[in-house]
């Protein structure tokens, strides 16, 4: 049996509940990173509650970023951080997927990657370095452990792979509870040369990423 409603909806060419999320980030004044979410609401009423939602990489359930109301025409836009008083910042980790949700309508996901930023330290009195790697959240919600990260040498054609290893959860007082790290022996001084993680290893919550360039 159909309903009257939904036949009624498609004669007048009526859709279903909506609500849309586009995002744009800036750096503000206090050298914070700043993300826009904006978006509008299928009703097109004003004075409607919407909220931004994140999910961190790995995790199985969203939190609140922020919050706002809609103005005529069912827009809304907000900012974390949402300056004025009181003032309010959620920390955003890579990987993190965000969602609009009105009533109980939801938006398309859209998901926030930065490039991983692997860092090398030179162990003292050798030719060992270390490449320390750090998931996208504080809880490693997503191990890095077994994951290749690659030791790239310069050349007039580009970054030249010359070794790989596998990272191994190493938590320390320097690095961090969270810290995973490899090591790479190399003999030959004057390289220039940087550690790499690649897309199979940095997915899904960094996009491939490099560590500043170093000299062997």
């Amino acid at each position: 049996m159909i309903r009257y409603g939904v036949v009624l909806a498609a004669v007048l060419g009526l859709t279903a509940d909506s609500v849309t999320l586009n995002m744009s980030q800036y750096v503000n004044a206090n050298n914070v990173r700043a993300f826009v979410f904006q978006g509008t609401i299928s009703s097109r009423q004003g004075g409607e509650y919407v909220e931004i939602l994140g999910r961190s990489c790995g995790a199985k359930g969203d939190r609140l970023i922020s919050g706002t109301q809609t103005t005529g025409g069912g827009a809304y836009r907000v900012e974390n951080p949402l300056t004025g008083t009181p003032y309010t910042y959620v920390f955003v980790y890579s990987g993190t997927t965000f969602r609009a949700r009105w009533e109980r309508t939801y938006s398309e996901p859209k998901t926030w990657l930065l490039p991983a930023q692997p860092r090398v330290a030179r162990v003292s009195g050798t030719r060992t370095w270390v490449a320390h790697v750090t998931p996208a959240t504080p809880t490693g919600q997503v191990p890095l452990k077994g994951k290749t990260i690659l030791l790239q040498r310069s050349t007039p054609g580009g970054w030249v792979t010359i070794q790989r290893q596998r990272l191994a959860y190493r938590p320390s007082l320097r690095w961090g509870a969270f810290n995973y790290e490899a090591r790479f022996r190399i003999p030959t001084r004057g390289l220039r040369l940087r550690a790499y993680l690649p897309h199979a290893s940095a997915a899904p919550c960094y996009l491939p990423g490099a560590s500043t360039t170093f000299r062997s």
